[in-house]
C-alpha cells in the first residue's frame, strides 16, 4: 500500500493547482466571438423582380426593410411620392437571396419619377373623365314649359309637355347654359365633331351640343312655325344627323330623318345653287294663293304662276344659276 501513496499525493496536487490553488475553478482564457448589443439579424431579401412597386414595398416593410426607389436614370425618388401599380420592380440591391447591412433595400423601377408623375396626372384626368362619363345621365337637366324639369330626354318623351306640342325644351349642363360650358366629355365632343366634319363652322362646342340635346328631347312645334315648317340649313341638317346617333329611338325620329335627307326652303328670293339646291321641289298639300317664279341670270322670267289652290301641292323644277322667288307658298321640300 505504501507504494501508491506518493502517486495519490501527486494527483491531488495537480487537481488543486487546476482550481487555482484556492479551490476555485481557474478562468477560461479560450477566445470567444463577441456580439454587439445593437447588432440585428437581417432577413433575406426576397425575389421582387416583376412585382409592382407597391407589392415590393409591402414585402420589404414586413421584413423591417425600407424601400428606396431609383429610376432607370439612377436618380432616387422622393420618399413622399406615392407609387401605383404602373411602377414595376426591375432589380433590387441587394439582389434576391442576399441581405442588407442596413435598413434599406434599393429598388430599381421601370420609369423615372418625372415620367411617373406626368403619367399619374394624365391617369387622374382620364379617371375623372371616365367617372363623368359613367354619370353622364346626371349631367343634364331639361326644362320644358313654365316650371317642369326633367332629368333626361327620355323622361321628357313621357311628359305632358311633349305630348302637348309647343316650344322646345331648354337643356342645362351641370346647371349652366351649354354655351358657357368650356370643356366637353369625349362622348359629347364626338357629337360636335360629327357636325364640324360636314364643313359647318360653329360658334361654340357647348352651344352646338345643347341644340343636339334639345333635338333629342323635343322639337320646336310652336303653333304656326313647327319644326318641319322651318327651312333647313347645312348646320341644322348636320345637327339632326348627330341627334339621330344619340337618340335613334326618339318618338320624333321621322322628322329628324326627314331633315337630314330632305332639304327645305321657305318663301323668299334665292339663287339656285346657293340658298337652294337644283332639282325638283314641292310645297305641302293644300296651299292657297301661292305665287312662284323662275328667272334667268339677267332677270328674265323663265316661268311663273299664281296658284289659287293646290290640294296636292305645287311642284317646281329649278336649275343652277336661276333665280327663284315664292310668296305665300309656305315651305318647299326637295323631292328630286
Amino acid at each position: 500500500m505504501k507504494l501508491y501513496i506518493p502517486a495519490l499525493v501527486a494527483l491531488l496536487a495537480v487537481a488543486l493547482t487546476g482550481c487555482g490553488g484556492d479551490g476555485k475553478p481557474a478562468a477560461d482564457t479560450t477566445s470567444k466571438p463577441t456580439v454587439s448589443a445593437t447588432a440585428k439579424q437581417r432577413a433575406i431579401v426576397p425575389d421582387l423582380v416583376g412585382k409592382s412597386a407597391i407589392e415590393a414595398k409591402s414585402h420589404l416593410d414586413k421584413l423591417d426593410y425600407r424601400a428606396r426607389f431609383f429610376g432607370p436614370d439612377g436618380q432616387s425618388w422622393s420618399a413622399k411620392t406615392q407609387v401605383d401599380d404602373t411602377v414595376l420592380t426591375v432589380s433590387t440591391s441587394p439582389a434576391a437571396g442576399g441581405f442588407s447591412g442596413n435598413d434599406f433595400v434599393d429598388v430599381k423601377v421601370n420609369m423615372t419619377e418625372k415620367e411617373f408623375l406626368t403619367g399619374a396626372t394624365a391617369r387622374a384626368a382620364a379617371k375623372e373623365v371616365a367617372d363623368a362619363e359613367a354619370n353622364i345621365a346626371k349631367r343634364y337637366t331639361y326644362r320644358c314649359g313654365a316650371d317642369r324639369e326633367y332629368k333626361s330626354f327620355k323622361e321628357v318623351w313621357g311628359g305632358s309637355n311633349y305630348k302637348d306640342g309647343g316650344g322646345p325644351c331648354t337643356v342645362k349642363i351641370q346647371g349652366i347654359s351649354p354655351s358657357s360650358v368650356s370643356e366637353l366629355l369625349p362622348s359629347e365632343q364626338k357629337l360636335v365633331d360629327a357636325v364640324t366634319a360636314t364643313g359647318v363652322t360653329i360658334r361654340s362646342g357647348g352651344e352646338t351640343l345643347g341644340r343636339i340635346l334639345n333635338l333629342c328631347a323635343k322639337l320646336d312645334n310652336t303653333w304656326g312655325a313647327t319644326y318641319m315648317d322651318k327651312p333647313t340649313t347645312p348646320e341644322s341638317r348636320a345637327e339632326a344627323a348627330a341627334a339621330l346617333t344619340l337618340c335613334p329611338d326618339a318618338p320624333h325620329v321621322a322628322d329628324l330623318q326627314s331633315t337630314v335627307s330632305t332639304p327645305r326652303v321657305a318663301d323668299g328670293t334665292m339663287v339656285v345653287g346657293q340658298g337652294m339646291e337644283p332639282g325638283t321641289w314641292k310645297t305641302k298639300p293644300g296651299v292657297k294663293g301661292c305665287y312662284w317664279s323662275r328667272s334667268a341670270g339677267d332677270g328674265t322670267i323663265l316661268a311663273n304662276d299664281i296658284v289659287d289652290f293646290a290640294p296636292a301641292g305645287v311642284t317646281v323644277t329649278v336649275a343652277t344659276g336661276e333665280g327663284f322667288k315664292s310668296n305665300r307658298c309656305g315651305v318647299w321640300s326637295k323631292i328630286g
